[in-house]
């Protein structure tokens, strides 16, 4: 008969296996190391100063440095100046080039006969945050020198992850998930949804606006027929959720009559494009009412908007956006 093991074993066991399965690895932060400048007097070491600080980087795990010669190819192709001082402007143009994250560059600085004070600056080139590190001491150390900052440069960027990241956008399934968590009432009341698309100028000028930048061969009727018609995307997105978070949801034509009554107005405008993408806003107000007493359980109103390389795209995105979050703030107070 085989022992037992004790039960302390057993635990420290599953601990063990249960920490090496959640700790999975995360991908690398991409980083430039840009030119670091020498002051004068300090010009020659500049480079030097470059070359071993990233080979120094090179060696922590969590980051990918950028090859130097597809650092190079971009800095060419764009002209940029060879400067410690980089704009963000500058740092986000090269982040797009390179794929890069994060972007280093410096000066070398010569205050005596031979000590330096080498400045490191760190760039977010999507968020333009900037952070700094310094080191100092004779340039007979110079190996020494790069070493620390180096390290220092490391911890920085581990400390400041997500002041020089732009953070992941949440994803719809995430999104869902925690607009259900909020949930905490257990009364799930039948629900009819009716959003309507008011019929206005603002349609037509929409209309005008991206014919003008299309040109002709698209098909923009549906933003200039008379009259208020149904939000498919508001009233779908609204019944998905209601049924996922299990309420009832009844069609306006079905026997069967709701418990409440939500009625609403989507209004959807053009926005100025952004980077050659489309970009639409959508103003949802909304009103939810029993349907046997009359009485007004809610008003609400949100705006938001959507972006996407295509038209269709960036006018659901933004139906969609705006929805959600009245479904976060609506659906609660209708489950209590």
């Amino acid at each position: 008969m085989t022992p037992k093991k004790p039960l302390t074993i057993l635990l420290l066991a599953a601990l063990a296996m249960s920490v090496h399965a959640t700790d999975a690895p995360k991908s690398p932060l991409t980083v430039a190391v840009y030119e670091f400048t020498g002051e004068e007097g300090a010009a020659s070491y500049g480079k030097n100063v470059t070359t071993l600080v990233t080979v120094n980087l090179t060696t922590e795990a969590n980051l990918a440095l950028v090859e130097r010669k597809e650092l190079t190819k971009a800095l060419r192709e764009q002209a940029f100046g060879i400067s410690g001082m980089v704009s963000s402007d500058a740092a986000a143009q090269i982040g797009q080039m390179t794929g890069a994250k994060v972007l280093v560059a410096g000066q070398v600085i010569k205050t005596g006969d031979d000590h330096l004070v080498i400045v490191a600056n760190i760039i977010g080139t999507e968020t333009g945050r900037l952070f700094a590190d310094k080191v100092e001491g004779g340039a007979d150390h110079l190996t020494d020198l790069t070493s620390q900052l180096s390290r220092k440069i490391a911890q920085t960027i581990t400390d400041q992850t997500t002041n020089l990241m732009v953070a992941a956008p949440e994803s719809k399934e995430e999104r869902l998930a925690r607009i259900l968590k909020g949930i905490t009432g257990t009364n799930r009341p039948s629900v009819s949804v009716n959003i309507l698309v008011p019929a206005g100028t603002g349609r037509s000028a929409m209309a005008e606006m991206l014919r003008s930048r299309l040109g002709d061969g698209h098909d923009l009727s549906i933003l200039l027929r008379p009259g208020a018609e149904h939000s498919a995307t508001a009233e779908t997105e609204f019944g998905f959720i209601l049924l996922k978070a299990g309420f009832k949801v009844v069609d306006e034509k079905s026997d069967r009559k709701p418990d409440l009554e939500m009625t609403g107005v989507d209004d959807l405008s053009a926005a100025p494009s952004q980077g050659g993408l489309f970009s639409f806003r959508a103003v949802i107000e909304l009103k939810v009412q029993e349907r046997r007493t009359g009485n007004i359980v809610l008003f609400d109103r949100q705006e938001a908007a959507g972006t996407d390389a295509a038209m269709s795209g960036a006018d659901r995105a933004a139906q969609v956006n705006a929805v959600d979050a009245l479904a976060e703030r609506v659906l609660p107070l209708l489950a209590k």
